[in-house]
This record gives structure tokens, C-alpha cells and sequence, in this order.
């Protein structure tokens, strides 16, 4: 029997548009997957109210001990903040599988329905689902996309440590997904990157956008959490890209970054 897959709760984010706003909204899409007796959360995030994914859970007529799994994509606070509600669950992350105080790999194919994937580059602690149903392989795969293929340059996700390696991470996505959950918005069909696909009927369609597209949107803009100055890729600091090069905290010594040495 194929997994299914749902969004519990729909994520949004103005990151985008906070140059304009100056003050940054950002929630994650929460997601369900079920496979057997396999009921994982994936992203339990930060809300408003932790009642709005309870309510949610209910109307699958679920509660958070019938949850035996909770999956984060990656180490941002904003995907795995409310962790604490599912206290018996297992947790699926990068390093591991956890059970309470143990830890344990985990298989790239977890279970016959479901294939976890690392997928470096908006952060290196990066993972994906890759869940069978019987609409088409569904990818839940954080923040690879915010939302409908955006950014559309890999190098304008000012929050990226790694554009370059998230650039190859969202062509995996494009190549083995026929839905795309990303991780801040709804859920949304792909057209699959392979052999036969040109790259005229990719731009035609629109579903590859994020990867072929020569033109750009506005690009993000982020704030350095310490000064407040808005930042592009090269004001950030490697170690801490929530800071720029000015406010680096890390010493001349350090191996990852030279914002120190950048200051005049």
C-alpha cells in the first residue's frame, strides 16, 4: 500500500518582501505522513498557537501520542520549535534517529514508501522525504524551496550556507519528485527533470523555474540579527549567516570565516 501525505498546516513567510515590511513573518508548512503504522510529523515549526496544530491533528483524528514520528528537515528553529509536544515520539534529523536518550542511524530507505535524502545548502544539516503515493512521489523538502520554486536563484536565499551545494540539492528534488512540498507554502506539482526533458519545455511550463530561469525576482532581503543592516551573500558571515561580517563573533583564528579580517 502507497503512503499518504498531507498538509496539516499551510506555511508562509514575507522574507521576500521585509525590506519593504521591516519586520520578518515566517511560519513552516507542517506536514502528515502516514505509512502503516508510521504517523510522522514532519516540521512542527513555531505558530502562533501550539492549539493550531493540535486542531489540525484532530481533524485527522489524531493526537500527539498517536504520533510515533517527527522528522525535521533541517536545524532551523522556525521548522522544529514546538518538538517538545510530541514527548514519545521518535525524532528524524540529520544526525540520527533518536528515542528518547538513544540515538541510532538511520536508512535512506526508511521504510518500503518512504526514502530519506540528504539535501545540503540552505543549511548542511539539510534532509528530505521522498514519500510513494498513489498520486506520485511526494518530496517534503524544507527550506530546498520557500515556496513555488523560490528563490529562483540559489544565490538569493541570503539564509543559504551553501548555495552552490542547494542549487545541486533542488536539481535532485526536480528530478525525483512529482509533487514538492516546500517550507513555507503549499504543496505543488513538478514536472520531473530527465533525459527527455528540454529545457524550453521546462521554461514554457513554468515548473522549473527555480532552476533554468535567467530572470530574477526581487532578492531577498535579510537583516543582520545583531546590527540590523541588510545583508546579501557576501555581508554574511560564513560561521553565523544571521550575522553580517561586522558583528562575526568568531576570532582571527578562525578557519570557516574571515570577517575579521574584512573589518578595516
Amino acid at each position: 500500500m502507497p503512503a499518504e501525505v498531507k498538509i496539516l498546516v499551510e506555511g508562509f513567510t514575507n522574507a521576500d518582501s521585509v525590506a519593504e515590511t521591516g519586520e520578518e513573518h515566517t511560519q513552516p508548512t507542517i506536514s502528515l505522513v502516514r505509512d502503516g503504522d508510521l504517523i510522522m510529523v514532519v516540521d512542527p515549526g513555531i505558530l502562533e498557537s501550539q492549539q493550531i496544530l493540535l486542531d489540525a491533528l484532530e481533524k485527522e483524528n489524531l493526537t500527539v501520542q498517536d504520533v510515533n514520528i517527527v522528522c525535521i528537515t533541517h536545524s532551523h528553529i522556525d521548522h522544529y520549535r514546538n518538538i517538545g509536544m510530541f514527548p514519545d515520539a521518535k525524532i528524524l534529523e540529520y544526525f540520527g534517529l533518536w528515542n528518547k536518550t538513544t540515538v541510532e542511524n538511520w536508512s535512506e530507505s526508511f521504510t518500503e514508501n518512504i526514502r530519506v535524502l540528504h539535501t545540503p545548502g540552505h543549511d548542511y544539516t539539510g534532509i528530505s522525504l521522498f514519500v510513494t503515493t498513489a498520486d506520485g512521489v511526494v518530496s517534503i523538502c524544507g527550506d530546498v524551496f520557500w515556496k513555488k520554486n523560490y528563490p529562483q536563484d540559489p544565490h538569493d536565499d541570503a539564509y543559504a550556507s551553501n548555495p552552490e551545494k542547494l542549487k545541486e540539492s533542488r536539481l535532485m528534488v526536480l528530478k525525483m519528485a512529482d509533487w514538492i512540498i516546500p517550507g513555507h507554502g503549499g504543496m505543488y506539482k513538478n514536472i520531473r527533470i530527465n533525459a527527455s526533458t528540454e529545457k524550453g519545455e521546462a521554461e514554457k511550463s513554468n515548473e522549473h523555474l527555480g532552476y533554468f530561469a535567467k530572470t530574477k525576482e526581487a532578492k531577498i532581503a535579510v537583516r543582520c540579527k545583531k546590527c540590523g543592516r541588510q545583508m546579501n551573500q557576501k555581508d554574511k558571515c560564513k560561521c553565523r549567516p544571521y550575522l553580517c561580517f561586522r558583528c562575526c563573533e568568531c576570532g582571527l583564528d578562525c578557519e570557516v570565516c574571515y570577517c575579521s579580517h574584512q573589518i578595516k
